[in-house]
């Protein structure tokens, strides 16, 4: 098994990276290492950083006795070394020699060094947390020193550090290096999942009904990414058209079961139908328990559960209900924004589906009721955002 690990510096790497190898018996290859070991190598012997063909040269070459390969020289300069594409290729030979049942860390390594691993990781947070973890590790006390560090590399390292089309991308903001290396490891080794309604239905009908609605719809998709393959999932998301359901199953890989209101089950061909695929009704201006009760069912079986946040079709975006954040709250899932952009569709226009990095979230010491309120809100805020980012 070969497993990637990439991001931008200071969003847990290295630390992830290491717990995952351990947990599953695979080597550590910290491709990041290498190239700093490379740019020590290079300003030991004064070596011209901007000389490709010489720094590729010293690749394999043992850093000097002591050297601090985190060090705040290091850092300001191997994105010098890693440019020139003669070490990149040289260096990319030698990493390709190590990821046999390995975990590899870096930049570029599920895109480029191993396009074709068992599984792909791209690591996030912002330019704020990761300066703040990096300082920890320096020991530094300036950190908004180190935020400008990493902001320069993060410049430096645009074109390398960009997830592959197929990474799992999980914000490491609000996690810890532990939860962020169980996610991983449960996605190496998902664990069996008992059948739920639904599964058939989506078994049978998504081979041929998906790419029906992917080219009749015209459906454009961002962020598809972003979608976990594995484990309890929340897909939280605006409502403008009745071609939201399927244009959403379509532009994802997940079975889901969609909470949908009960007016709709009362004509029974179609309350037939929507069971068939896995949908399960709710009372709406009431607190359904039965409802909430699937919800739960759904996700500690791992799996996953699609929401309206608004409760009904609306153009804007306002009225986010906090039934939706009381989900993402109580609910130990992860939570994907998704906004659709399907108002007014017909023949010959585009749908766009775009989904949003996964995130959990947590009461902390607020009110039940607050907390609830003020997540259903900032996930509005975060769909409303992927909406005027797809237009």
């Amino acid at each position: 098994m070969v497993i990637t690990i990439d991001g931008p510096a200071g969003a847990g790497k290295s630390t992830v990276a290491r717990l995952v190898a351990e947990r599953l018996g695979l080597r550590y290859v910290d491709t990041g290492a290498m190239y700093r070991e490379l740019t020590a190598v290079a300003l030991d012997r004064g070596t011209n950083l901007n000389d490709g063909a010489a720094l590729a040269a010293l690749v394999g070459e043992p850093a000097p006795e002591g050297a601090d390969l985190r060090a705040e020289v290091i850092s300001q300069n191997v994105s010098a070394v890693s440019r020139h594409p003669q070490v990149r290729s040289r260096m990319r030979a030698r990493q390709r020699e190590l990821a046999e049942d390995a975990v590899l860390e870096g930049r570029d390594t599920g895109s480029v060094v191993r396009p074709d691993a068992d599984i792909k990781v791209f690591l996030v947070a912002s330019a704020d947390v990761r300066a703040t973890r990096r300082a920890a590790d320096l020991g530094a006390d300036d950190v908004d020193a180190v935020r400008a560090s990493i902001v320069e590399r993060d410049g430096l390292d645009s074109e390398q550090s960009a997830p592959a089309p197929d990474a799992t991308v999980i914000d490491t903001a609000d996690l810890t290096a532990e939860q962020v290396a169980e996610r991983i490891v449960a996605i190496a080794r998902p664990p069996h999942r008992e059948p739920m309604p639904g599964d058939t239905f989506w078994r049978v009908v998504r081979p041929w009904a998906g790419p029906l609605f992917k080219g009749g719809l015209r459906i454009r998709t961002r962020g598809v990414e972003n979608v976990p393959r594995s484990g309890p999932l929340l897909l939280v998301a605006n409502h403008q058209s009745l071609w939201d359901i399927p244009a959403i199953g379509a532009a994802q890989p997940r079975a889901i079961r969609y909470m949908a209101k009960s007016e709709l089950f009362k004509v029974r061909p179609f309350g037939a139908f929507l069971r068939m695929g896995g949908t399960f009704a709710v009372r709406r201006g009431e607190a359904d328990r039965e409802a909430l009760r699937t919800v739960h069912d759904t996700l500690e079986r791992g799996g996953c559960v699609g929401i309206f946040i608004q409760g009904h079709r609306q153009d804007g975006f306002e009225e986010a209900k906090a039934g939706a954040g009381r989900m993402a709250v109580v609910e130990d899932a992860d939570v994907v924004p998704v906004a659709i952009r399907s108002r007014g569709w017909r023949p010959g226009r585009t749908i766009s589906v775009a989904f949003g990095p996964p995130r959990r979230y947590q009461r902390g010491d607020r009110k039940a009721s607050q907390a609830y309120r003020e997540t259903a809100d900032a996930l509005m805020a975060e769909i409303h955002e992927l909406y005027e980012l797809s237009g």
